[in-house]
């Protein structure tokens, strides 16, 4: 048996679930990444590895047929999401129907992983960003034994986790909605972990809580019990530097083949970046508004049943497609990614980073504390004329 090439395997790990002997588990390799190795003294060539690979096996996707501009009619969902709420919702919605929801959440330790719930109380860890890989861990075999219980399942991850979920079952479920977030690209967890250490060292403090977004700005927070102790913006932190810049992916992200047009899930849901800039969108709301690509009858069938719970309002396609990279085409590849992987396998992801990002860091120190000066002036101005 041979696994795919480690430049187009995004470690889904639908390999390592389906392996009837474990024999195949992650080894981290020197830049910090984890990919599948097989145990060939425990493998019997079973083949399990290969016929579930999503980059083995061809996945295909559709156009969208309808795209929304959506956000919860809830204020306070709205609040606590990272986005217009429409995720939440649609966990919601199949949490009233008795079924079980799989998204990413943080463990005790951190990490990213893929977790099932059934409760409203869990569901709620779903929620923000997270802009790392996470681990889908037996999370297929969860949703395989759910669905022939006849259970309702809602999976919600990226693209390449929702066509390993496909190529593992091996054929669709009626009752299983397979949504797709849109994705940049995502680092591993190492870099992360690394850098957040670094954080906790310098502040003498645990992290218990990750942002990496606040008030519809992109900032990495991390907090504990006391509230933050480190809020940085995307312009100053080495890691969201490094993760907006395409700096340190995963090698098969650069050449993504689910970073187009064709959608492999029931719906898409991302932010709705370029909304308005051909056809005015005419709402007096200034928050973050999700958008919805229906890419299946079953999609639309389930956002049709979920649309009493949000703001919704048609757009185009086109317009969707426009305003979004991610789905036309993957990221570029970061021309200084050779120097920092060099970098990183000698000193981690601190040194490694700051070697490409040191220079960008002074020079928007200084343009953000301009800023900054002038927002006050702009308050204090307006102050002045209301009295």
């Amino acid at each position: 048996m041979k696994l795919c090439d480690s430049d187009k395997c995004t470690s889904c790990g639908a390999c390592i679930d389906a392996c009837p002997k474990g024999c195949i588990s992650y080894k981290e390799d020197k830049f910090g990444f984890l990919y599948p190795q097989i145990d060939r003294k425990l493998c019997v060539e079973c083949g399990a590895c290969e016929s579930v690979c999503h980059v083995l096996n061809e996945v295909r996707g559709k156009r969208p047929e309808k795209a929304y501009a959506v956000w919860s009619s809830d204020p306070e969902d709205r609040k606590t999401s990272t986005s217009g709420g429409a995720a939440s919702v649609f966990y919601n919605t199949v949490l009233e129907e008795g079924g079980m929801c799989f998204g990413a959440a943080y463990d005790e330790n951190s990490d990213v992983v893929i977790k099932g719930y059934g409760d409203h109380s869990n569901v709620r860890k779903f929620k923000n960003s997270k802009y790392v890989h996470s681990d889908m861990g037996d999370s297929y075999k969860q949703i395989k034994n759910l669905l022939r219980d006849g259970r309702k399942v809602i999976f919600i991850g990226l693209p390449c986790q929702v066509a390993a979920l496909k190529t593992y079952l091996k054929r669709d479920y009626d009752k299983l909605l397979l949504v797709d977030l849109i994705c940049h690209g995502t680092p591993p967890i190492r870099h992360l972990k690394e850098h957040i250490e670094s954080i906790e060292s310098n502040e003498q403090k645990h992290t218990e809580y990750i942002r990496f977004r606040d008030d519809n700005a992109f900032y990495l927070t991390l907090g504990d019990s006391n509230g933050c102790f480190y809020k940085k913006h995307k312009e100053l932190d080495t890691y969201l530097l490094s993760f907006f810049n395409g700096l340190n992916y995963y090698e098969s992200c650069y050449n993504c083949r689910y970073a187009c047009n064709e959608r492999v899930s029931d719906i898409t849901v991302g932010d709705f970046w370029g909304l308005g800039l051909e056809t005015p969108f005419n709402h007096p709301y200034s928050g973050a508004i999700s958008l919805v690509l229906t890419n299946t009858e079953k999609g639309k069938s389930f956002f049709e049943m979920a649309k009493s719970k949000l703001f919704w309002e048609e757009r185009t396609v086109d317009e969707a497609l426009k305003g979004n990279a991610q789905l036309n085409r993957p990221t570029v590849r970061n021309k200084e990614r050779d120097r920092f992987n060099h970098q990183y396998a000698d000193n981690g992801f601190e040194h490694a980073s700051e070697c490409i990002y040191s220079e960008h860091i002074k020079k928007y120190t200084k343009i953000l504390a301009r800023q900054e000066r002038k927002d006050k002036i702009r308050k204090f101005a307006k102050k002045l004329l209301r009295r």
